[in-house]
C-alpha cells in the first residue's frame, strides 16, 4: 500500500494555529491546511522543515517573546475559501435573476445589496488570507459565515431601501451583526494564540474591537427600522467602508498584520473571474429566451451575441494578462485590493446591461417587423378608405404574432380585442376629434401588441402603483419600455467606461518596482497604455449622454451597440501589446 494511503491526514485539531509550525507532530495538519484549490499540497521554503534554506534559521514563531510571530502563508486559495466563494456567486446570481433593474429605485437597491454582499465577503477574506487554519473551531466559524451568505440570499429578493419592509431590513441588520461578531471572535482567538508576542496585541485587539463595535452598531440599527421611513439602511454602506479602511490602516502601521506574502491578489482575481462567469450565465440565459421563440437566428442577432461573448473575453484578457505574480508593494497592494470594490461593482453592471441589450436587440427586431407590416401600403389604404375593415385586416397578423410570442399577461388579449372592436366602428372623417381618437386607439392596439412581444421575452417594467394597473394604455406601456432601456443604456455605458478606467488604475498600481518611479512613470509606453484606458473609458462613459438625443435612441435599438463597445475594448487590448518604436524606448 502506498505511503500516502497509510498516513492520510484525517485528524483535525479542535483549535488550529495560524503560526508557522516546525514540529513534526503538526506536519499532517499543515499538509491538510495547505492544500490548494484542487487538493494539491504546496511546499515551499516557508512551510517545509526539510528545506535546506531553513537549516540554521531560527523559527520566529517560537523565538523571542518580543519579536513578531511568523504566520503561515498560503500561496494558493484553500478549498474552504473556494467553497465560500461558491456561496457568493450563488447569492449574486440568485439576486440578479429575481431583481430586474428597470428604474432608478431598483438600480440603487441592486447597487446597495452588492455593497453589502461584497464587503461581507471582503471582511471574511481579509481574515482568511492571513490567519486561515484547519481546525474544528475554524470550520465552525466558516459554517457560520456560510449561514450569513444564506441569510443574505433569503432577504436579498425583498431588499428595497427606498420602500423597505421592516422585517427585511431588521433581519439584514441582524445577519450583518452576526457576521461581524463571528469575525471579532476569530480575531480574538488569534490574539490569544499569539499573546506572548507584544507586537501583535495592539493591532489584533484593535481589529477585533472594530468588528465588535460594528456588530453593536448593526444591532442598534435594527431598532431604527419602523413603519415610517428610516435612513438607517445607509449604515449598511458606510460602516463596511470604515471597517475595511480601518483594517487596511492597521495592516499598514503594524507589519505583523501585513498582507505581504498572502494570496490576497489571487482572492481578488478569483472573485473577478466569478463575476465574469456570472455575466456569461446571464447572457446565456437571455440567449435561451431568444432561441425558444420563432425565427431566433439572423445575422444581427448572431453578431450581437458574438460581440457580447467577445466583450467578456477581452475584459478577461485585459485583467488577467496584467495580473502580477510578484509582490508590488504593501501600500500599493492594499490600494489595489480596495479598488476592486468599485471595479467589481461596475463590472457586474456592465455584465447586466450587456445581457439586457442581447435580448433588447431581438425584441426590437421582432417589433420592427410587425410595425413594417402594419404601416404597409395595404393597411394604410384600408385605414384611409375603409376604416371599419381595419380589425379584419389586423386580426390575422396579431394572432400569428401571439402564436409565436404568447403574451405573458392575459389582459393583453382583452385589451387588443376591445381596441379592435372600437376600431371596427370607424371614424367620421369630417370630425377632427373622431379622427384623433381613432388614431389614438389604433396606436394603443399596435403598442399593446409590441409590448406583449417584449413581455414574452421576460422584459419587465416597473410595477404600477396600486389602482393604476388597469389604467395604462398600450402606448403608455411602450413608453415605459423605452424608459427602461434608456436607463439600461445609461448605466451600461457609464459602468463599461468606469470599468476600463479602473482597469487602467489597477494595471498602473501593479507596475514592477523599477518602473514605478518618477522617471519610469514618464515613459511614453506607460503613459500611452494608461492613457488608452482612461480616454476610451471616459469616452464610453460620456456616450451615455447620447440617450437624450435621437442618435442615442437609434444606437440603443441598433445591432451595433455591443460591437461598438467590443471594438473599444479591443483597441485598449491592442495598445497593451503593441511594440513601441525603438526611439521611444531610448527616451
Amino acid at each position: 500500500m502506498a505511503s500516502h494511503e497509510l498516513f492520510r491526514p484525517t485528524r483535525i485539531p479542535l483549535m488550529g494555529t495560524p503560526l508557522k509550525q516546525s514540529s513534526s507532530e503538526t506536519k499532517s495538519v499543515l499538509e491538510l491546511s495547505s492544500r490548494g484549490a484542487f487538493g494539491h499540497i504546496h511546499q515551499n521554503s516557508k512551510d517545509t522543515s526539510t528545506n535546506n534554506d531553513d537549516e540554521g534559521t531560527p523559527d520566529l514563531s517560537f523565538d523571542d517573546r518580543t519579536s513578531r510571530p511568523r504566520f503561515e502563508r498560503h500561496e494558493e486559495t484553500t478549498n474552504i475559501e473556494l467553497f465560500y466563494d461558491l456561496f457568493f456567486v450563488a447569492n449574486l446570481t440568485t439576486f440578479s435573476s429575481v431583481h430586474e433593474i428597470n428604474d432608478r429605485k431598483t438600480l440603487s437597491s441592486y447597487i446597495g445589496f452588492f455593497c453589502v454582499l461584497w464587503f461581507t465577503w471582503c471582511q471574511v477574506t481579509l481574515f482568511d488570507v492571513r490567519f486561515v487554519a484547519e481546525s474544528i473551531v475554524d470550520r465552525a466559524a466558516k459554517a457560520a459565515h456560510l449561514g450569513v451568505m444564506v441569510g443574505l440570499a433569503v432577504v436579498g429578493p425583498n431588499f428595497n431601501p427606498t420602500d423597505y419592509e421592516q422585517d427585511v431590513m431588521r433581519t439584514m441588520s441582524l445577519i450583518l451583526m452576526v457576521s461581524r461578531f463571528i469575525l471579532a471572535i476569530q480575531y480574538l482567538l488569534v490574539l490569544i494564540q499569539v499573546w506572548k508576542y507584544k507586537q501583535t496585541k495592539t493591532p489584533l485587539a484593535l481589529v477585533a474591537g472594530s468588528n465588535f463595535a460594528a456588530a453593536c452598531i448593526y444591532l442598534g440599527i435594527t431598532f431604527s427600522f419602523h413603519d415610517d421611513r428610516s435612513y438607517g439602511y445607509r449604515a449598511f454602506y458606510a460602516i463596511p467602508i470604515v471597517e475595511i479602511a480601518f483594517n487596511i490602516a492597521i495592516s499598514s502601521n503594524w507589519k505583523v498584520l501585513s498582507f505581504k506574502g498572502t494570496h490576497l491578489v489571487q482572492r481578488m482575481s478569483l472573485l473577478t473571474l466569478i463575476i465574469l462567469g456570472e455575466g456569461v450565465i446571464v447572457v446565456c440565459k437571455n440567449i435561451s429566451k431568444i432561441v425558444k421563440n420563432k425565427n431566433a437566428w439572423d445575422g444581427p442577432t448572431i453578431g450581437t451575441i458574438v460581440a457580447a461573448i467577445a466583450i467578456v473575453y477581452f475584459l478577461y484578457m485585459l485583467y488577467f494578462d496584467t495580473l502580477p505574480s510578484h509582490h508590488f508593494g504593501s501600500i500599493r497592494q492594499q490600494i489595489w485590493a480596495f479598488l476592486h470594490f468599485p471595479f467589481h461593482l461596475t463590472l457586474v453592471l456592465t455584465m447586466e446591461g450587456m445581457a439586457q441589450f442581447v435580448l433588447w436587440h431581438k425584441m426590437v427586431a421582432v417589433s420592427r417587423s410587425f410595425n413594417r407590416t402594419v404601416q404597409g401600403a395595404q393597411i394604410r389604404d384600408i385605414y384611409n378608405n375603409n376604416p371599419t375593415a381595419i380589425p379584419a385586416a389586423l386580426k390575422p397578423m396579431i394572432e400569428e404574432l401571439f402564436q409565436s410570442y404568447p403574451p405573458a399577461n392575459p389582459k393583453t388579449f382583452t385589451e387588443v380585442e376591445s381596441g379592435l372592436g372600437i376600431l371596427g366602428m370607424g371614424y367620421d372623417s369630417n370630425n377632427a376629434t373622431s379622427v384623433n381618437d381613432y388614431q389614438t386607439i389604433f396606436g394603443d392596439v399596435v403598442s399593446a401588441v409590441v409590448h406583449s412581444v417584449f413581455t414574452s421575452y421576460g422584459f419587465e417594467t416597473p410595477e404600477a402603483k396600486p389602482g393604476q394597473e388597469a389604467s395604462r394604455t398600450g402606448t403608455e406601456e411602450l413608453n415605459r419600455d423605452d424608459e427602461v432601456i434608456g436607463l439600461v443604456f445609461v448605466y451600461f455605458f457609464v459602468a463599461a467606461g468606469i470599468t476600463l478606467m479602473l482597469m487602467g488604475f489597477l494595471n498602473f498600481l501593479t507596475l514592477p518596482r523599477e518602473q514605478f518611479t518618477r522617471s519610469g512613470l514618464k515613459h511614453p509606453a506607460i503613459l500611452g497604455r494608461f492613457g488608452t484606458y482612461i480616454y476610451i473609458g471616459l469616452g464610453l462613459a460620456l456616450l451615455s449622454i447620447a440617450i437624450s438625443y435621437d442618435a442615442g435612441s437609434t444606437l440603443a435599438s441598433s445591432a451595433w451597440l455591443l460591437p461598438l463597445v467590443c471594438f473599444c475594448i479591443l483597441v485598449v487590448q491592442g495598445v497593451q501589446y503593441v511594440r513601441w518604436p525603438s526611439w521611444l524606448k531610448k527616451r
